[in-house]
């Protein structure tokens, strides 16, 4: 498989050659959906060959790391693991460009006015979260983008077609681009708001789209009125949002995709059944964006295992045979030559599928997905009850630097008490701290609702039970009096926090 390059950044004049280079660039993304898996591996390979040799001589964390390694024929188990903490310990020696440096992104990212700008003049930056510690901070080069936003027109495309049909496909969208409608909870340097800031130039042509947050008053009516072929968001925005399918009008509506959050089997039926589309199910980290695209004859997603490797394993990073749970993943990003992810341990749990799939996309598939079951709060107001996600305590916490760790706690309806664990040798400025959550919580209309209580803790633990760390705790539970549809995603998504 040919190692294509995607077509020139620039999009002044216009020109009918210029269109159909873009078209058939991004249309043959779609071949190796179908390829001979031997041919995928091959070419996966040769570009994970080329990264291994890059990063020997570019990274000075990672020649040190692989220097008892012959990068051109090692297997890539052999290779250690690299965790978020060492990542972000050791961010200026990861980093391949001499020119970025950890507290250039942080004093970058300082600034939301900052997001559609590119870092450097020539790089994306976002940062990401996790139960390891510190958030990570991420900076991208173009290729990454390209590849997202291809995936997402031929892989993630319901109805897609390959071959001569896929450029035929893709010049079809240059006439009438598709419109992709995004709901997302809060703007800002965080990977699922900021990567649709940064569309790259000629991705232009391709795609209008809708970016609304999820407390916006006139949400309802702003997609109406944009009138999408696809909508995108959390599972428990869209859960939500299917209750009030009654006022939505989507004539041209032909999928739903959904990220971040486990998409549990009765979610998945709700929303299905309530825009009567085929249900996507995305599954990515801010570290590789373009990981997977869902499949669109079911559960599950395909990972695009031409420009990544997913490694499901055991505790002892052991490798383990699909149809079995994995108690976490390795993540190899293939594209990303400026801040090389290699064998990169992320915490979710996954199932591999045994079995081809039915909609004949040869790349491997997940089957499920455990351990991103969606955390919230019902909370009381004037106009009944409302869920609190997490998202306000961690656009909040997440990239303070002083913050090692969080933890919010419901131990009254409206009351939460939240505790703040700080890095070795460091004070959580608690003032600082409740001023920025009071306003993340404006944004969502709650801050007058709620009283906060913040608390600094030498040290935040797992749950004794469980033996797993949990950022959202309810005291209380799930309202008696919540009526019946909202009762049906809470008990949903509190059935599968339960099994994680």
């Amino acid at each position: 498989m040919k190692d294509t390059l995607p077509p020139p950044q620039s999009s002044h004049g216009g020109n009918l050659l210029r269109c159909i280079e873009r078209s058939y660039w991004t249309g043959a993304q779609f071949r190796a959906t179908r390829a001979d898996p031997r041919k995928v591996l091959l070419a996966q390979q040769k570009r994970l060959r080329d990264l291994l040799q890059t990063v020997s001589v570019r990274s000075a964390y990672y020649r040190e790391k692989f220097r008892h390694l012959d990068v051109r024929k090692a297997e890539l188990a052999e290779f250690p693991v690299t965790t978020k903490a060492e990542m972000m310990a050791h961010f200026d020696q990861v980093v391949t460009d001499p020119a970025i440096s950890r507290a250039g992104v942080e004093e970058f990212i300082e600034d939301s006015r900052n997001v559609p700008v590119p870092f450097l003049g020539k790089y994306s930056v976002s940062h990401t979260s996790g139960s390891q510690g510190q958030p990570t901070l991420i900076v991208q080069n173009q290729r990454v983008l390209d590849l997202l936003f291809a995936f997402q027109m031929t892989r993630g495309h319901h109805g897609h077609r390959g071959g001569f049909m896929g450029l035929i496909d893709a010049l079809c969208i240059l006439c009438e681009p598709t419109r992709l409608a995004v709901v997302i909870n809060q703007q800002g340097f965080f990977p699922s708001a900021w990567v649709w800031k940064r569309l790259p130039q000629y991705m232009h042509a391709f795609m209008k789209f809708l970016f609304v947050p999820a407390t916006d008053p006139d949400l309802v009516s702003k997609i109406n009125d944009f009138s999408p072929n696809v909508l995108s968001s959390t599972p428990t925005t869209l859960d939500l949002l299917s209750l009030k399918i009654d006022q939505l009008r989507l004539p041209k509506l032909r999928q739903v995709v959904t990220w971040s959050e486990t998409l549990t089997v009765p979610a998945r039926r709700r929303i299905g059944e309530a825009f009567r589309v085929p249900v996507m199910d995305n599954y990515a980290a801010g570290e590789c964006m373009f990981l997977t695209n869902g499949c669109q004859s079911g559960p599950g997603a395909h990972v695009n295992a031409d420009w990544a490797i997913l490694e499901v394993v055991d505790e002892h990073y052991n490798p383990v045979p699909p149809g079995e749970l994995g108690h976490k993943v390795l993540l190899t990003n293939l594209a990303n030559t400026v801040q090389p992810f290699i064998r990169y341990e992320i915490g979710d749990r996954l199932v591999m599928a045994k079995e081809p799939c039915e909609c004949g996309n040869r790349m491997p598939r997940i089957e499920k997905i455990v351990g991103r079951a969606a955390d919230f709060f019902w909370v009381r107001t004037g106009t009944g009850f409302r869920p609190l996600t997490a998202y306000p305590f961690q656009h909040a916490f997440d990239y303070r630097r002083e913050v090692r760790e969080w933890q919010a706690e419901q131990v009254e309806r409206n009351s939460i008490v939240v505790r703040l664990e700080a890095i070795p040798g460091a004070v959580p400025d608690l003032m600082a701290a409740r001023k920025k959550l009071e306003e993340r919580l404006a944004l969502v209309g709650l801050r007058d609702e709620l009283d906060i209580r913040m608390e600094s803790v030498p040290r935040l633990m797992t749950d004794a039970h469980t033996a797993k760390f949990r950022r959202m705790i309810s005291r209380v539970g799930i309202p008696e009096d919540l009526d019946g549809g909202l009762r049906d995603v809470a008990e949903d998504f509190a059935q599968a926090a339960a099994t994680v």
